[in-house]
């Protein structure tokens, strides 16, 4: 039997998150018929995936704690990777299962922020006791990672970075046999279809996902919101379609619902906007709602990669190298079908990216029809990948 640890999991109310944890150990119990798969959680309460066999609650940095205080000193004045060890590693990590065949980090985007380094600890604490260790899915920003980003990075036996300017960056970084490039394993969640609410048009609905991060993104926060109140009016106003308003994290820190709840106070009493309101919706029928959008716009990754999976065409919001290097590697450019948010200056902005979408409509579709087999099926593969690691 092989016991896997999947460890980076930020919990499943970010169902971006939960989309990776569910997929990555689905795809492990499909490869071998006897495993045992763990998911170190930072929210084990909202974890509830039949692919997992257990969770396992992270310890967290409680405020004002030693820990905690030492973090805060270390990171502006010594970064003493010694001292870190010993106070920032989780005791979990620094004496994992003896049993414990191999070791995942599934966090994504985990090492585009601050270089990761909240996590270091933990991954020196893997690696010091002997684990194969892998990063599946991973965006990492090309300027973060020469220095002592590449020097960390190094500890992983394989990287699979889940776009190409990731794997490029890190092909110029020395990372030749060690890293791969394999597609986002979202793109290989399932479908799980709920009944429609009341002034859902089915086939005739324009999904959206806005969050509160990327309005931390933007030179201009009011000038994001008048563009997605100017792009719900325009749908109103010169389409037949309606409007579902989309989250895909409901974390209390950062709830997609505080930033689209407004954008639907302002427009129910036209008929035309649905707000998907239910904190006990999985990422499974997140997705089911997305797939039966016509269009989809949205901020979160993993809600754009359930439109692109679903062969819906969509347009990301973004703010980084992931939004970019998905999307380039899809259809070839991330021009048009990218908006980054950090250039919202002006209303139009959104509603000329909508026109555009439906204008390209059946190309888009021609495009999911011509990649998404063969995307897929690149995705599925890259549990080979771990295999071989942990075979060898």
């Amino acid at each position: 039997m092989k016991k896997i640890l999947l460890y980076q999991h930020g919990g499943s109310g970010n169902h971006g998150c939960e989309a990776l944890a569910t997929t990555i150990s689905a795809e492990i119990k499909r490869i071998y018929d006897e495993s045992y798969v763990m998911l170190s959680s930072n929210r084990a309460y909202e974890d509830h995936i039949n692919t997992v066999d257990e969770v396992v609650q992270k310890e967290a940095l409680k405020k004002w704690s030693i820990p905690y205080i030492f973090h805060q000193i270390d990171r502006r004045f010594f970064n003493c990777s010694f001292l870190q060890d010993i106070f920032l590693a989780n005791k979990f990590f620094k004496k994992l299962p003896e049993d414990v065949d191999g070791v995942i980090a599934i966090g994504g985007d985990n090492y585009c922020y601050s270089k990761g380094k909240i996590f270091w600890a933990n991954d020196r604490a893997v690696k010091k006791n002997n684990k194969k260790l892998m990063l599946w899915g991973a965006s990492i920003e090309p300027d973060e990672i020469p220095g002592e980003l590449a020097n960390h990075l190094k500890i992983f036996d394989l990287i699979v970075a889940r776009e190409s300017i990731t794997y490029n960056a890190l092909m110029e970084n020395g990372f030749e046999g060690k890293a791969f490039l394999a597609p986002d394993p979202a793109f290989l969640l399932e479908t799980e279809e709920l009944p429609l609410p009341e002034n859902w048009k089915e086939g005739q609905m324009v999904g959206i996902n806005l969050s509160p991060l990327i309005l931390n993104y933007s030179q201009d926060k009011e000038a994001v919101i008048s563009s997605i109140y100017a792009l719900v009016q325009h749908i109103i106003d010169s389409t037949d379609m309606n409007i579902a308003l989309i989250p895909h994290v409901r974390h209390s820190t950062t709830d997609d619902v505080s930033v689209l709840k407004p954008i639907y106070e302002k427009f129910k009493d036209t008929d035309r906007i649905v707000l998907i309101d239910d904190k006990n919706l999985s990422c499974k029928q997140l997705k089911g709602y997305i797939s039966r959008c016509r269009f989809f716009m949205g901020a979160r990754t993993h809600s754009i990669v359930a439109a692109y999976s679903s062969g819906v065409p969509a347009i990301a919001f973004g703010y980084s190298v992931k939004a970019k290097g998905i999307a380039r590697d899809l259809f070839g450019t991330e021009e048009n079908l990218v908006l980054p948010v950090q250039t919202f200056d002006e209303p139009k902005l959104s509603v000329d990216a909508f026109d555009y979408m439906m204008e390209h409509e059946e190309e888009l579709k021609g495009i999911y029809e011509e990649k998404l087999p063969e995307y897929k099926q690149r995705a599925q593969q890259t549990i080979c990948f771990l295999r071989n690691l942990l075979d060898d």
